[in-house]
């Protein structure tokens, strides 16, 4: 199985055979990324059908037998539960389950958070502090599900967006744990996302990090150019559920920050 960090190596290789290959549609996709179409000669992801208001069950068990998620597309793709955030909502899962109480008390930040599902998630295995960011558009949606899962003393939804300035409370807060999933979608946001990560790790040096991520455009292996200036990361292995996953493309890293030039 092609770790992260050999597959970043294949497409550097590419690139430098063939430095215009992003901007050419690729006719013979493989079907590991079956659910990506052409676009004008671009690689898009597939379009779910509009999902407006509904209300979602999910299941973690054995520690969380039902989880309700409202979910809504109208203030985005965010609004929706996507693959990579339930990947890492159920690998979260499976270590509590190996190391009962791991996360009790805990301070988590989540990224890119859309629902708050994995936000949620780590509320419910008893993280004690955990805030869920996204843009404005999504807070309320954060809000909600906050509210139907009976967690207000344990979250909260912030606003937050990648580049700026940590806004109260992160700005006061050390974090034990960062958490992103599905947070690869959008190319001028990339170097926000990675600035972000480096603002969060100079507050939080000492922060767990897991970075869930599914590969849809072929432009994405940019993100990671930008990243390892910065940081350095490892598939994470341990995960049972990993051959399941991976032939959807998602992969699961554990990041580290590199040291700091002084």
């Amino acid at each position: 199985m092609a770790t992260m960090a050999a597959l970043l190596r294949e497409e550097e290789r590419l690139d430098e055979l063939d430095p215009l290959r992003h901007l050419r549609g690729d006719d013979n996709a493989d079907a590991n990324h079956a659910d990506e179409v052409l676009s004008d000669g671009f690689i898009i992801p597939a379009q779910r059908p509009s999902i407006i208001d509904q209300l979602q069950t999910l299941s973690f068990p054995p520690l969380i037998p039902e989880l309700q998620l409202s979910i809504d597309a109208g203030p985005g793709s965010g609004g929706i539960a996507w693959p990579a955030g339930e990947a890492l909502a159920r690998y979260l899962c499976l270590r509590e389950e190996r190391n009962r109480g791991w996360i009790k008390g805990k301070t988590v930040l989540e990224l890119g958070a859309g629902t708050g599902l994995v936000g949620l998630v780590v509320a419910k295995l008893g993280a004690t502090d955990v805030l869920i960011t996204d843009q404005k558009p999504l807070l309320c949606l954060i809000d909600r599900n906050i509210g139907l899962n009976g967690l207000r003393t344990a979250c909260q939804a912030v606003e937050f967006n990648w580049g700026e300035r940590l806004p109260y409370p992160m700005e006061k807060t050390t974090c034990d744990l960062i958490l992103a999933a599905d947070c690869v979608y959008f190319e001028p946001a990339f170097a926000l996302l990675v600035q972000t990560l480096c603002d969060l790790t100079a507050r939080s040096p000492s922060a767990e990090i897991f970075f869930c991520y599914k590969k849809r455009r072929k432009a994405d292996k940019r993100f990671f150019i930008l990243l390892k200036k910065h940081f350095k990361w490892e598939d994470v292995e341990d995960d049972p559920q990993r051959p399941v996953y991976s032939r959807d493309a998602i992969l699961l890293l554990r990041l580290h920050r590199r040291p700091t030039k002084q």
